[in-house]
């Protein structure tokens, strides 16, 4: 069914009413508003009533939404830093706020200063559901604050928004998987959705401008401010092995346009630098060979999809503040944050190997098709239609005292006391612990005896994995306590359900976590063989875009001191992810899954 018809079902209109709320609208200055006006222009594209609170001016020519100006809010010593990055505060009007919400289906509101949380009292004053969006990074904020290098400011700003703003709010719009963990881990207990801020369908590949042939043309897109690091790239262009033939292009406005020019002057060619429209972007990003994105802060980073949506390969910097590394689809796509060195590297690299350059093009510029502004609508339509109802428990969800006792207790009560029933009692052995990332991952094994998780523990250790198991395992009243404190996870009986348990499941991975599936489903003890895998550990894996560990339980000959027959645990080699689209993804290393499983199942002890 049509999402504008489901949701026209639920309201019981014939039209669907939206109010955008925004400080700022009608300037494509940055994320947040070309989101908004994005947005906006889609969903009037499909057929609702779109009407927008902003500051401003009425004026002789307005735009397609229906518009509700309020002035400027003035804050002494906030409003100039807010000038200096091209936004402002909007200046809440009760009168405004009211028209542009009776009637309203769903109120969507962008930003948490003052126009948002008056527009959040209008709205439950009016009984219209609100959504709020997670645009302001808090990293953005100490950094320009002068205080990004001291990290409880960060986590402070987080708890300050949460409470006077996020926490009145069921649904929150995340633009990215890092920042919907950052507020999970934060005790954001609201429903988290994940919706790209969209591409526009103008950015894909065409027509390059004709340019110098014995230049490399490298951009950078972003506001010039500190946490952007355009500096980084600077300097790794100095330190370049073809330095003298690469040629910086830097595409924004900002507070550090002055300072980065006198770093560029010493460049063997010079930089340009300028702001650009949508179409003289799009040209430009065209015209260049190579993308880097060195911001130590992002919230997703629109100017990176746009880039590779045109076909340009991009180099993104592994900042653990920014959610842009996500976008790297191998090793060469990412660098250390905030090392010349490293990122020259990258660059020399990409410039040796153009044949190479070509065929990622060619896939980036599928991949960016996976974030296209209709399927970010499409997704943010069916928020809407949830709008007002009351927020389940998030899978895994526990307080931060919670966790530390759990914590206290996995790591000095349980892992000793399997330590010694499986290692001891039953003589289990690992093999391969040492071929496991350092980062998150999914591990999957077959499901042969009652104690494999805690074989899988032992294995991991000291690794804490997130198990999940059929529910009936937490909800027994005997035991089910125990296991949630082990760090199980109940898989939803409904199937209705299962898309926002593999949405959690993927914030606990984007935390560096593991989390562990049997993808055989039911137990079978002692089974020598494997047995068909279900697709949802897969699914999660392609989603998140974490390598598949493949562990097997085989078993050897039982000896004169056991009756039955003891287990080995042996951890395979990581499987990468193996596509851009998560589909192709998902099949295809279920399949190598299942074949190296077999291989470890079946193989002779080492």
């Amino acid at each position: 069914m049509d999402n504008v018809l489901i949701i026209s079902s639920i309201r019981g209109r014939s039209t669907v009413i939206i109010t955008l709320v925004a400080d700022t609208f009608d300037v494509n200055n940055n994320g947040t508003t070309i989101s908004a006006n994005r947005f906006a222009d889609a969903l009037l594209a499909r057929g609702h009533t779109v009407r927008v609170v902003a500051c401003g001016e009425r004026t002789g020519r307005e735009p397609r939404p229906e518009m509700y100006w309020v002035p400027e809010l003035r804050v002494p010593v906030a409003s100039r830093l807010a000038h200096r990055q091209s936004t402002l505060f909007a200046k809440p009007v009760g009168e405004v706020l009211t028209a542009a919400i009776a009637g309203a289906d769903v109120v969507h509101i962008y930003q948490p200063w003052a126009l948002g949380r008056a527009a959040e009292r209008v709205a439950r004053r009016l009984g219209v559901p609100a959504v709020a969006a997670f645009h302001i990074q808090p990293e953005n904020i100490t950094y320009n604050a002068g205080l990004g290098w001291f990290r409880p400011a960060a986590h402070l700003v987080y708890l300050l928004l949460r409470v006077f703003f996020y926490g009145r709010f069921a649904d929150i719009h995340c633009p990215s998987t890092f920042i919907a963990a950052q507020l999970r881990a934060h005790g954001y207990r609201a429903r988290l959705h994940v919706i790209s801020n969209g591409v526009d369908g103008a950015f894909r590949p065409g027509g390059a401008a004709p340019r110098a042939p014995e230049t490399f043309d490298v951009l950078m897109i972003g506001r010039f401010a500190p946490e952007k690091r355009q500096d980084v790239l600077i300097r790794a262009v100095r330190r370049s092995r073809h330095a003298d033939r690469i040629r910086l292009h830097f595409a924004g406005h900002g507070p550090e346009e002055k300072r980065l020019r006198r770093m560029a002057a010493r460049l063997p060619n010079a930089a340009e630098f300028g702001y650009y429209e949508q179409d003289e972007l799009i040209e430009l990003i065209r015209g260049c060979d190579l993308y880097v994105h060195a911001s130590d802060v992002e919230i997703e980073g629109l100017s990176c999809l746009e880039a590779f949506s045109c076909g340009l390969v991009p180099v993104i910097s592994d900042s653990r503040r920014s959610a842009t590394g996500q976008f790297a689809l191998e090793e060469r796509n990412l660098f250390r944050a905030g090392d010349p060195d490293a990122l020259a590297e990258r660059i020399d690299g990409w410039i040796e190997d153009p044949e190479g350059r070509a065929a990622a093009s060619e896939t980036y510029a599928r991949y960016g098709q996976l974030f296209s502004v209709d399927r970010s609508v499409k997704a943010i339509e069916r928020v809407y239609a949830r709008a007002g109802e009351a927020p389940e428990r998030p899978a895994g969800y526990a307080s931060r005292l919670y966790r530390l006792l759990s914590a206290a207790f996995y790591y000095a009560v349980a892992i000793p006391l399997l330590f010694l029933v499986t290692r001891v009692v039953l003589g289990v052995r690992s093999e391969g612990r040492n071929r496991l990332p350092k980062g998150p991952a999914l591990t999957v094994c077959n499901h042969v005896h009652h104690l494999d998780s805690a074989l899988v523990a032992i294995a991991m250790f000291p690794r804490r994995v997130v198990f999940t198991s059929a529910p009936i395992n937490l909800e027994n009243r005997w035991y089910g306590g125990l296991v949630r404190l082990l760090g199980g996870v109940a898989v939803p009986r409904a199937t209705a359900a299962l898309p926002l348990f593999f949405s959690e499941l993927g914030l606990v991975l984007a935390q560096g976590r593991i989390v562990h599936f049997f993808p055989e489903g039911e137990l079978k003890p002692y089974e020598t063989g494997l047995r068909d895998f279900k697709r949802g550990a897969f699914h999660l894996a392609a989603q998140a875009r974490v390598p598949v560990v493949p562990l097997s339980i085989r078993f050897t000959a039982p000896s004169r001191w056991r009756r039955r027959p003891t287990m080995v645990v042996v951890v395979g080699e990581p499987i990468v992810p193996a596509a851009a689209d998560p589909r192709s993804d998902r099949h295809i290393r279920m399949e190598l899954t299942r074949r190296r499983m077999h291989d470890l199942i079946t193989r002779k002890a080492s």
